[in-house]
């Protein structure tokens, strides 16, 4: 069990939810959340071949792409690098939207870049560490992380990594989940069903960083980046991997009433489910 906060450094917690017996802790001295599992630095196994839902991992995800390369790849021409890219249908987006751009993908999972070569048709996706690829200092305008940053215990050493590879004036773009939002999602779910195996509830083994704003600016500060911008995109339209309609016309409602706070607060009360930041040079 690990209790020292992966940002600070601090043992001082408190212990702010328990999900199947595995703590989740808030540090006392930055106030950071993190999973008490110990999960390891470089971990694969997120991908396995019987989860390669096609309707999940792409149909799910084209209105929250198509919505960033418009908004963030706005230059006839430019280079992207995305890591942690998963089956790459990120990549095969930005491929087929942007084709005058310079496009990489990489992702830890051998199982899913070999789906990504073989069904997407990537040449452009590679296996291991982004750390390994001695890839060209300052070459790149964008880096994401897609749902990456929450996976990763210790994740300074990538992130000051990123930043070595980022041109002047270059952005990482990272997207998490919102803790505040699901904390309260998952205690609304325990007060109303009790804590049930097979239920998503903070998934305490897989997201081993709950981030906020306030530890998102810590983070980004540590790594030399500026402080982060923070902007609202549509939601992946598919709750916990199922099909459901019900569930896709809620999620925009609750995305399309956020916004409206967002907006009418000026920029102040962030409520969506979840955080598109953006950190610059």
């Amino acid at each position: 069990m690990n209790t020292t906060c992966y940002l600070c450094g601090s043992q001082n917690y408190k212990t702010i939810f328990v999900e199947h017996e595995i703590p989740i802790l808030q540090c006392l001295n930055c106030f950071h959340v993190y999973s008490s599992y110990e999960q390891v630095e470089h971990y694969d196994g997120y991908w396995r071949e019987s989860e390669f839902d096609l309707n999940w991992w792409d149909l799910a995800h084209r209105k929250v792409y198509n919505h960033f390369i418009k908004k963030f790849l706005t230059k006839e021409s430019g280079s992207i690098l995305d890591v942690g890219c998963g089956l790459g249908f990120f990549v095969k987006t930005v491929m087929q939207q942007r084709p005058n751009w310079k496009v990489i993908g990489y992702e830890m999972s051998e199982v899913a870049v070999k789906f990504a070569r073989e069904k997407n048709g990537l040449s452009n996706v590679f296996s291991g560490r982004v750390e390994d690829s001695q890839l060209s200092l300052a070459s790149f305008d964008i880096i994401t992380l897609w749902d990456v940053i929450e996976h990763i215990p210790k994740p300074q050493p990538l992130l000051h990594y990123l930043h070595s590879l980022l041109k002047p004036g270059g952005i990482l773009f990272l997207q998490t989940p919102n803790f505040p939002i699901q904390l309260y999602k998952a205690k609304i779910k325990v007060l109303l069903k009790g804590m049930k195996e097979g239920v998503h509830y903070l998934e305490a083994k897989d997201h081993i960083n709950d981030y906020t704003q306030t530890s998102l600016n810590f983070l980004a500060e540590q790594c030399n980046f500026q402080k982060p911008e923070y902007y609202l995109l549509p939601p992946i339209l598919s709750v916990s991997g199922t099909h459901s309609l019900l569930g896709k016309i809620s999620k925009l409602s609750y995305y399309h009433l956020t916004k409206l706070i967002w907006f009418l607060s000026f920029k102040t009360l962030f409520l969506n489910n979840t955080l598109f930041a953006v950190l610059r040079k």
